[in-house]
């Protein structure tokens, strides 16, 4: 066996049929998909049993505990050489695995990325490249790849080896992992083609219209990700990719979500105070001055508490 597609799925009726005829349509034949259903709901499963009779399909049942412990489950029943990791409501392109599984073979790399799109309707979507500061003679740019565990065909034995675990009972639980796990290999390539499609949901956890408390995880993903670096004697090695981390994830990627509800904006200075403490000189990050002006005026903001200055940038934005 090949490749082990592993495929957490909870209640996504709507979606899961074009997922599975991504999968099943692929080019490539040997690789097993592993279902693994994590108490859903409604008809996902039903619709799965009804629609295909493919021996490749594997359906694993467990009680509902998110994400992270349906990849875990996955990966101690896959058999493929390679894993790769998909979400029930996003699709791939025929020749995803067949181009990525080549491209493994021709330098035994261990990790191959691919880009994706990010994904409204069959008319709008968007290209966005998996590593946004790749540069070929500093392998160490593929830590700083967005850390979700899709878009990336991973060695089972890497994997294996190093004990990885996804972060259970928490949300941005592919932060506190998917770094550590490209810093344990310089056998890694990257396909620059748009293979992935990452489809944009409104009711998504990370789109609420309300304010949702998880989103304060990403604190406990990114101290969880900092141990893992610092207990492997990566922390020095790595000091610029896992700064940029911080940068990314706490100064930019989520900041409005705190920044646009009262109960959020505690986390603003919360936020600062994290990145005084470790990561002090950070405006020196040589990940984060190739930013443009307007990313490097928000972080700027937020690392001095600025709140009533981004919230009038925020409104003169929505006008």
């Amino acid at each position: 066996m090949k490749i082990s597609v592993i495929m957490p799925v909870y209640n996504v009726q709507d979606y899961i049929l074009r997922a599975m005829d991504s999968l099943i349509n692929q080019t490539f034949k040997d690789f097993e998909i592993l279902v693994i259903n994590d108490g859903s709901k409604d008809n996902s499963i039903k619709k799965i049993l009804d629609n295909y009779d493919d021996d490749r399909i594997k359906i694993i049942y467990k009680k509902n505990g998110g994400q992270a412990s349906a990849r875990n489950m996955g990966v101690n029943y896959a058999k493929g050489c390679y894993l790769f990791f998909m979400d029930s409501d996003d699709f791939i392109a025929p020749n995803t695995l067949e181009l990525m599984y080549k491209e493994a073979l021709k330098g035994n790399y261990e990790i191959v990325y691919c880009d994706y799109y990010k994904y409204y309707s069959d008319t709008n979507k968007e290209v966005i490249p998996m590593i946004q500061h790749y540069d070929a003679d500093n392998p160490k740019s593929f830590v700083t790849a967005m850390p979700s565990p899709w878009g990336r065909l991973i060695k089972r034995k890497l994997y294996l080896q190093n004990d990885i675990k996804f972060l259970e009972g928490y949300i941005h639980e592919d932060n506190a992992i998917i770094p550590y796990l490209a810093a344990l290999t310089t056998k890694s390539s990257y396909l620059k083609e748009p293979l992935y499609y990452y489809v944009q949901r409104e009711e998504s956890s990370l789109n609420s219209k309300t304010y949702d408390k998880r989103w304060e995880d990403i604190f406990v993903s990114l101290e969880h990700l900092k141990k893992k670096f610092v207990s492997n004697n990566l922390i020095n090695e790595y000091h610029s990719e896992l700064e940029y981390i911080y940068i990314e994830y706490l100064l930019h990627a989520p900041n409005l979500k705190f920044l646009d509800y009262k109960e959020g904006n505690k986390n603003i200075k919360k936020i600062s105070l994290i990145i005084k403490k470790e990561f002090p000189k950070w405006q020196k990050n040589k990940y984060y001055k190739e930013e443009n002006i307007k990313y490097k005026i928000m972080c700027t903001l937020f690392y001095h508490n600025n709140i009533r200055i981004l919230k009038l940038i925020r409104k003169v934005k929505g006008k």
